[in-house]
């Protein structure tokens, strides 16, 4: 393996720079710079005056319509850090990174203690807002029962709380009974007794006296009949 120099690796790039078609140097040996106008293309090639195209085409990659600027040393960027040396240009990116990195490494170490300050508070509030919401729905259902318990009282003001329910309709027949004590049939299914045709006596006929011996003791069953027959 051959030995590297120990003498610096930096180098002026603009000593490389030539033309794209003829190579002709920018800079001379000597340092001076070429007599001859360069020109820098939008696509990236260094063109000579002598090669320039009538048609604004790049004569090193055949683009059309392309746009020139005149090539100097003093450039405004970005075309100024094409023409820098490459440890240059990293020394000013490893710069610009460890900025960066500080400068976000601060500010998350500022949000990071703030969680930890308020986390104990969030937590809190999280359980203050689940008791809240379960409170919210105990007191939907206590006001709906308040007012069907103001709709009994109102019924019951009217004298019709007898077979009425909680939510204020009247029972069925069934559930009516429950308040009597005992189950009955529906009041239409109950037989009503028929009375005899006549309960009072005819023309003629006057009521039999009865003494308080006789109206303790059953009657008789000829009399009975005798006393049904004159009625008819």
């Amino acid at each position: 393996m051959s030995n590297v120099s120990g003498g610096s690796l930096d180098f002026d790039f603009w000593e490389f720079v030539s033309c794209g078609v003829c190579h002709l140097e920018f800079v001379k040996e000597t340092g001076a710079l070429s007599t001859m106008p360069f020109w820098l293309t939008e696509c990236g090639h260094v063109i000579c005056n002598a090669h320039l195209n009538a048609d604004q085409s790049c004569a090193a990659c055949g683009s059309p319509g392309i746009q020139l600027i005149p090539l100097q040393r003093e450039l405004d960027p970005p075309m100024s850090t094409w023409f820098c040396s490459v440890p240059s240009a990293l020394d000013t990116v490893a710069y610009s990174l460890r900025f960066q990195m500080n400068t976000m490494a601060t500010l998350v170490r500022y949000f990071k203690k703030k969680y930890q300050q308020y986390r104990p508070l969030y937590e809190r509030l999280k359980d203050e807002h689940a008791e809240t919401k379960r409170l919210k729905r105990l007191v939907d259902d206590l006001q709906q029962e308040n007012l069907q318990l103001k709709q009994r009282l109102k019924m019951t003001s009217n004298g019709n709380v007898e077979g009425i329910n909680v939510n204020g309709k009247r029972l069925r027949a069934e559930d009516d009974s429950y308040f009597s004590g005992h189950r009955t049939s529906s009041p239409r299914s109950t037989m009503t007794p028929v009375g005899p045709d006549r309960l009072t006596l005819p023309p003629g006929r006057h009521q039999p006296q009865f003494n308080s011996r006789q109206s303790l003791q059953a009657p008789d069953r000829t009399s009975v009949k005798q006393s049904l027959g004159s009625v008819q």
